[in-house]
């Protein structure tokens, strides 16, 4: 049987990535060129799509030489098998095709809605995609009129290294300061193997917690109250603007049309639990939560999917943030917080408690976050 579905390149700082893509799960993948052999620089990290591996080259190989993809069917199997292909023209598929393929099919089947506050909505949905397969998706809508972001922190302090607290307790010790939370969701990325510091912007009641100078997307309430997703690198006046803020990755939605975010990365193709925020142009704000990672419960969503799903919210503007075992959703209930998601790191057999991260985004009354 010919194992390899298809092979994709992209030219990157790094050198040319391929990304060779199986029709069954394959383990311990290598790339060999001529005498030189590359590891698999995608499946090192967390258990993702077996079906997907990335590959740098340094060099770009001449038209037709001969490449060989090396494999293990089983991850106890002692003998590599192997499939061979030629190098020819990188092949790029157009923006089109590469939307059709990403794009899971989300659709709600089941609805509940739940008033927080005056101005915040909470919705949770039952979704099935194109296969049949479940999909949980949570969204919090803000009325910015009304209610506002808040950026919660461990201890509600403003140390950017060596911190990290779980939401919960992020939400509580917001709550001892004063900050009347209805909800929350992760934020950020960070350095989760290192000193735990944010990876883009961070700004708390007008002060900078980290990286000002970081060119990441992110999202921020001004302070007079208006919801901005947008860039330092886009827009370095919005720096003294911001009264909260915390960053993400990738722009997912700008100007109402979903973005070119690097769709041959296959952290945007394969789908995860994701978190991202949106702005609508009448000021809304919009905090999606999507479980993934337990298939008989909730498969996850690619970039696509999470663009699509905010696009028809109304986002005008939406960035994705921080995902896989971060990503979770608590609202506020008969006065206590619940957990709504089921955060993947929950059913780990080596990580079965929620995962401490070092920022979130609460939902408050907008008394409670001014500058």
């Amino acid at each position: 049987m010919k194992i390899i579905k298809n092979v994709s390149w992209m030219r990157t700082e790094r050198g040319l990535k391929a990304v060779v893509r199986t029709k069954k799960p394959t383990y311990k993948t290598l790339l060999s060129v001529a005498d030189k052999t590359f590891a698999d620089s995608f499946n090192d990290k967390e258990p993702y799509d077996k079906k997907t591996h990335v590959f740098y080259l340094p060099d770009t190989p001449a038209a037709d030489t001969c490449l060989t993809f090396r494999y293990k069917r089983k991850k106890k199997n002692k003998r590599y098998q192997s499939a061979s292909f030629l190098f020819g023209d990188p092949a790029f598929a157009d923006r089109e095709t590469l939307l059709r393929e990403y794009d899971s099919g989300v659709t709600p089947v089941e609805t509940e809605t739940e008033t927080l506050c005056d101005g915040v909505i909470y919705t949770h949905s039952l979704c099935k995609d194109k296969t049949g397969a479940p999909v949980h998706v949570f969204l919090l809508e803000v009325d910015s009129r009304k209610a506002t972001l808040y950026v919660g922190t461990p201890g509600d302090g403003y140390e950017s290294r060596k911190v990290r607290a779980k939401v919960p307790a992020m939400l509580d010790a917001a709550v001892k300061n004063g900050v009347n939370a209805v909800a929350a969701v992760n934020a950020d990325f960070f350095d989760i193997f290192g000193d735990y510091s944010p990876s883009g912007l961070c700004v708390k009641n007008g002060r900078v917690i980290a990286n000002a100078d970081s060119a990441r997307p992110f999202i921020g309430i001004k302070k007079d109250g208006t919801p901005v997703i947008a860039s330092l690198a886009e827009d370095p006046a919005l720096l003294p603007t911001l009264s909260q803020a915390a960053a993400g990755l990738q722009m997912l939605v700008k100007d109402g049309a979903i973005c070119d975010f690097a769709p041959l990365e296959p952290f945007g193709f394969v789908r995860h639990p994701r978190t991202a925020a949106g702005v609508t142009k009448d000021g809304r704000i919009l905090l999606l939560v999507v479980d993934g990672r337990i298939p008989a419960y909730s498969n996850g969503a690619t970039l696509t999917d999470l663009a699509k799903l905010l696009l028809a919210r109304g986002a005008d503007r939406a960035v994705n943030l921080d995902g896989g075992g971060s990503s979770i959703v608590y609202t506020k209930k008969n006065g206590e917080f619940l957990l709504r998601s089921n955060p993947a790191d929950l059913l780990r057999p080596n990580a079965k408690l929620i995962r401490k991260e070092f920022n979130c985004l609460l939902v408050s009354t907008r008394s409670s976050s001014s500058a």
